[in-house]
């Protein structure tokens, strides 16, 4: 078993018995031809940072969705053989990403299992921006909350406005919720079995319903989620958003 490491340094590896991948050039991001193509969606309509919405009571704008994805792998199997391709991190905004590029793969059917992290390591989780190597998607400092709480590895924030607003331009308040620290790390498995073609790209869909990550909380009750393992209420609703997540991060072919 070998890995091919996408995105920062990528080695061969063996399918089947003999037939290598091909490296991919880290700089030719054109080549890689597996996705993952993002649908997001508030109350059955695709998600509009423009629009206010009404939850648990609130009326509310969505502004940023950010998530922090990395040690992603998929693992193929046969009967004698695994071969394992790896990218190393991707911190996105998914109010305004639809499609990360995630690997390639020759042409071939394939039968494994895509496996990530929503999370980082405790040595990328603490490190501060200005630390980080120029290309490394944390370095923006977007999702740095301190040293004591390191990167989010899923954060959303948005405006909470009067019910007797008629026109929604400038929010009362705002809120800001986050999970993070290595002991919230997500880890997701999910098989699949697909197959790829020459020229054609193969999309792994997400359908994240937004709303559903609102389970268990209300922003104007709870406008700051931080995150703190020294707060127990605070380090519980953080526990509730992970929750939620895990639920909503399902991939389909």
């Amino acid at each position: 078993m070998k890995k091919l490491t996408i995105l920062t340094v990528l080695v061969g590896v063996l399918l089947g018995c003999e037939k290598s991948i091909p490296v991919v050039d880290p700089t030719a991001l054109d080549n890689r031809n597996i996705y993952i193509r993002m649908y997001k969606y508030f109350q059955g309509d695709l998600l509009d940072t423009s629009e206010v919405y009404q939850i648990n009571g609130d009326m509310i704008k969505i502004n940023k969705i950010y998530a922090t994805l990395s040690s992603a792998e998929f693992i193929i199997y046969d009967e004698s053989d695994t071969i394992r391709t790896e990218s190393d991190l991707t911190m996105i905004d998914l109010t305004t990403t639809t499609e990360v590029k995630l690997a390639h793969l020759p042409r071939g059917s394939y039968n494994g299992s895509m496996n990530y992290m929503i999370g980082l390591d405790s040595a990328r989780a603490y490190a501060a921006p200005e630390s980080l190597e120029d290309g490394n998607p944390l370095k923006s400092g977007a999702v740095w909350n301190g040293s004591d709480i390191g990167h989010s590895f899923f954060q959303i924030e948005g405006g909470i406005f009067d019910p007797a607003d008629t026109v929604f331009t400038t929010p009362q308040s705002t809120f800001v919720w986050r999970f993070a620290t290595p002991d919230l790390v997500v880890n997701i498995n999910e098989k699949r079995n697909f197959s790829v073609a020459n020229n054609k790209d193969v999309f792994f869909v997400m359908n994240l319903d937004v709303e559903k990550l609102f389970l268990g909380l209300t922003p104007s009750q709870n406008p700051v989620i931080n995150c703190d393992p020294t707060d127990g209420t605070d380090y519980d609703n953080a526990k509730i958003l992970r929750d939620n997540v895990i639920s909503e991060f399902v991939f389909e072919l």
